[in-house]
């Protein structure tokens, strides 16, 4: 019987902390906002957020059809690995230590708005 309540009491646990492992559409945009606008912009477009100065002014997350080229699993990789590691611009930082799986889906998922796919 202890064992049975033990185990309920783990396995409850563990779907806790699951759930709490998802990162929120609202997390991922705040996560950009603070690491990624700086050059990217606040819409992906280079534009507005971007820090000038030496901070490179990239536009491409919102070209369409640029994105629509490339899959999740690429820029997953970019944001993982940083630009030098994926032939892109080398000041794009890795943010593999940073950032667990589920928050780089999610920022995927958040980059992938700037530039919805038509239907």
């Amino acid at each position: 019987m202890k064992a049975t309540i033990a185990m309920v009491a783990l396995m409850a646990l563990v779907l806790s902390l699951a759930v709490r492992a998802e990162t929120s559409p609202d997390e991922a945009k705040q996560i950009y906002d603070q690491m990624c606008a700086g050059c990217h912009g606040f819409k992906g477009d280079g534009g507005e957020g971007h820090r000038g100065g030496f901070s490179p002014h990239i536009g491409t997350l919102a070209n369409k059809a640029y994105m629509a080229s490339v899959p999740d699993e690429y820029l997953a990789m970019i944001i993982k690995k940083g630009g030098a590691a994926m032939g892109k611009i080398a000041t794009m930082p890795a943010w593999e230590h940073k950032f667990n799986d589920e928050q780089v889906n999610a920022l995927v998922k958040h980059i992938r708005s700037f530039a919805p796919a038509e239907h």
